[in-house]
């Protein structure tokens, strides 16, 4: 147990909270509302190598979408996991970047979710590694509490994840169910009542992640696109 607290409280929760209190008086204003954007725009630049490996990755996985699907319905298991094993390897297709970065983004706000809950109680001087000279506001602009509930922050976060969502998900092939797309739907839903249970400053950092994962597509499909060159179908 103590290994365990180590790890958490002075390997993670300690330097992410010196990370927020050190952002929100070095950036003009002292507001943490900027220091949450300015904090997730950080986090996803630094995973940008990943993502952009994940979007490339995700690109070539709909464009073998029809000889995966003929590897699914072969009867040998051993080989179709090898013939399948050989063709994500033959195209650099990376299975675990994307998921790489959605772990990070839930690690950093699970940990932000205890920063914002309880280490703001307190003397910042308690945890911080210098000196902090007055009290921490939590507002944003003034106009209200991130550290509190409210509603509008977690719609707007749903409705962009949406918009993500929408733009993101190939259009479903004739005579596909619903249930096939059914996340599009469902998991924004999902994100507005979970958000509307935690700070506002969670859904505020989940909504410029979502914001830069837009203009990451946009940009990527529509300015830098470039079409992989797909081989024969697997023997």
């Amino acid at each position: 147990m103590d290994i365990f607290n180590f790890f958490f409280y002075d390997v993670l929760y300690r330097p992410l909270y010196n990370l927020v209190v050190f952002t929100y008086q070095t950036l003009p204003g002292h507001d943490m509302g900027l220091t949450i954007i300015y904090l997730a725009l950080l986090v996803r630049v630094a995973l940008l190598p990943a993502s952009m490996v994940g979007s490339a990755s995700a690109r070539r996985m709909e464009e073998l979408r029809p000889q995966l699907e003929k590897l699914r319905r072969m009867p040998e298991v051993g080989r179709r996991r090898s013939l399948t094993r050989k063709l994500l390897k033959q195209h650099r297709i990376n299975i675990y970047a994307t998921a790489m970065v959605l772990l990070a983004q839930v690690a950093f706000l699970a940990i932000l979710f205890q920063v914002f809950q309880s280490g703001f109680h307190h003397d910042p001087n308690e945890l911080a590694y210098f000196t902090v000279h007055g009290p921490i506001d939590t507002t944003f602009f003034g106009m209200f509490d991130l550290a509190e509930r409210n509603w509008w922050l977690p719609l707007t976060a749903a409705v962009a994840l949406y918009v993500l969502l929408w733009l993101t998900t190939p259009e479903p092939e004739p005579g596909a169910k619903l249930s096939d797309v059914w996340y599009v739907i469902v998991l924004p839903l999902f994100v507005f009542g979970v958000l509307l249970l935690l700070p506002s400053a969670k859904a505020l950092f989940l909504l410029v992640s979502i914001l830069f994962s837009i203009g990451f597509f946009v940009v990527g499909k529509y300015v830098f696109r470039v079409e992989p060159s797909l081989g024969a179908d697997p023997e």
